[in-house]
């Protein structure tokens, strides 16, 4: 049962999503008796300039015709966008509409804290960085955070590469030059990638995909980017995107110049391997490599599996979810330990919050 003060914060988080707090104590009363079980949820996709096609080649996405699609967002709780729960007797209902039946925590300000994402950058990304959490508070009038994330690359066409942090020495004044004789990859580490490579990436860094990746993102519940560079890139219209060079300034960290990939931490259980990807204070992200069961247990305020690859049954006390490459699966806090049986050997990339 969700502690009074867990709804005060969800009701001030409805109010913000203008639903009102009636509809909230509506829907809990609406689904009390239903217990805890793995929601599936369906992708929301983000027409992109530099998009493409692969999210449906790759994971099985059932994408709109005729468009780049450059983002399926997988889990989102936000204003504008909302997860929708695909299976079970919740099936229709937002994720935020059934949060509050399972007790999850938001942060203290009443957001959820984390976004995810598949990627599929057919061109290469604007070079960019994210504020962090303080910079937002004192600069930006929104109920966003800052923005740390991570990337784990599920393909990588040859000799694809991704932009991390500055070259050694670089200055704001250096930066201001480069972006005026269009000389700014000059200033930016490039770093060859390979499937199954993991990059965090902290807020403050500057950063872009390369052409021919196709990744999964874990990040900040925040969608708050400011563009140094987009190539010259212009829209059907003729139309440029906007960038933000004075903030984009104002928050690079100078002193981020390392390129290396997450040291992981790889334990094998049988037939299975566990690596831990990232642990940071706002997440933390394993993969889950398996070819016999393994039984998994959900924290105190929830967990996040997508499938990567592979085919598997998600079996709990009541029940049993089939799950396939491509979908990305809810475990809200207050389910039993459940267990992943795979049908065929699998890849799962498995997220809890902090």
């Amino acid at each position: 049962m969700l502690k009074q003060v867990q709804h005060d914060k969800w009701c001030s988080f409805m109010t913000f999503h203008e639903t009102g707090k009636s509809k909230l104590y509506g829907i809990m009363e609406n689904t009390k008796n239903v217990s805890p079980y793995p929601l599936i949820l369906k992708p929301i996709f983000k027409e992109k300039p530099w998009g493409g096609r692969r999210l449906e080649t790759l994971l099985g996405k059932n994408l709109p015709p005729d468009v780049p699609i450059g983002e399926s967002w997988e889990l989102t709780i936000r204003p504008e966008e909302k997860s929708v729960i695909a299976n079970g007797p919740l099936a229709g209902k937002t994720l935020f509409e059934v949060c509050a039946l399972y007790g999850i925590s938001p942060f203290e300000d009443g957001r959820f804290p984390l976004l995810v994402k598949f990627i599929d950058a057919q061109d290469t990304l604007s070079v960019q960085v994210h504020p962090d959490d303080r910079y937002v508070s004192l600069h930006e009038d929104t109920h966003d955070s800052g923005k740390n994330e991570m990337w784990h690359i599920i393909h990588a066409e040859p000799g694809s590469s991704i932009i991390l942090g500055l070259k050694e020495g670089v200055t704001r004044e250096a930066i201001r030059k480069a972006l005026e004789d269009k000389s700014l990859e000059n200033c930016l580490n490039t770093v060859p990638v390979t499937e199954g490579d993991t990059f965090f990436i902290p807020a403050g860094t500057v950063h872009t995909i390369g052409r021919g990746i196709v990744l999964a993102e874990i990040q900040q519940n925040s969608d708050i980017t400011y563009r140094l560079y987009d190539w010259d890139r212009v829209d059907k219209k003729g139309n440029s995107r906007e960038l933000h060079i004075e903030k984009a300034l104002d928050v690079i960290n100078f002193s981020s110049t390392d390129t290396k990939k997450i040291e992981e931490i790889t334990v094998y259980e049988g037939e299975n391997k566990k690596t831990v990807l990232v642990n940071c204070p706002y997440f933390v992200s394993e993969l889950l490599e398996i070819s016999e069961e393994v039984v998994q247990t959900v924290p105190d305020n929830f967990s996040i599996i997508s499938i990567l690859d592979g085919r598997l049954t998600i079996t709990f006390n009541n029940g049993e979810v089939n799950a396939v490459k491509g979908d990305t699966v809810f475990l809200p806090a207050g389910s039993d330990d459940y267990k992943l049986s795979p049908d065929i050997p699998s890849k799962i990339l498995k997220t809890q919050g902090k």
